[in-house]
């Protein structure tokens, strides 16, 4: 039997997490605020959005699932919300607490610094690397600066 070329197992890889990372097969676009809640259940977090509204799920640690509505209530996307790409959207000196708060949910901890500000920190997996986004925040609350390192505490637990 000949073995398979190294590129083609590298793609079958991706594949295999692409698939693996869908947010939801379950729940289309145009699926009501109802029709989430009763698959879904409660939300861990929920915001208004100023054209719709926002439901976040956290499946299991290191996820977070964002379910966004229209104003009359109609999915209109879903995504993972705690990527490294998603991360790298936050506009230093732009973005403040409430933004952050939205996108990506509560952080996991939360570390007051002084009067000089805090940190929020996010713990999340991406390529089977697990991964802490630092957040640095203002005494205002203004992000300040996003610092990543991986994760020394994590395991296959992961929290």
């Amino acid at each position: 039997m000949t073995p398979l070329p190294r590129c083609f197992i590298g793609v079958v890889a991706v594949l295999l997490f692409v698939t693996g990372c869908a947010v939801s097969r379950d729940l289309q676009p145009g699926a009501s605020v109802d029709e989430v809640l009763a698959r879904r259940g409660t939300p861990w977090a929920s915001y208004q959005l100023p054209a719709g509204q926002r439901l976040l799920y956290s499946p299991q640690p290191g996820q977070v699932q964002s379910f966004d509505f229209d104003a009359t209530g109609r999915l209109v996307r879903t995504e993972q919300a705690l990527t490294r790409s998603k991360f790298g959207s936050i506009m230093p000196g732009q973005w403040r607490a409430t933004e952050l708060q939205q996108t990506f949910g509560p952080p996991a901890r939360r570390a007051v610094d002084g009067d000089k500000g805090s940190v929020w920190t996010y713990f999340f997996r991406e390529y089977g690397v697990y991964w802490l986004a630092r957040i640095h925040l203002d005494a205002a609350g203004l992000v300040g600066r996003i610092d990543f390192a991986e994760d020394p505490a994590a395991d296959d637990r992961y929290r």
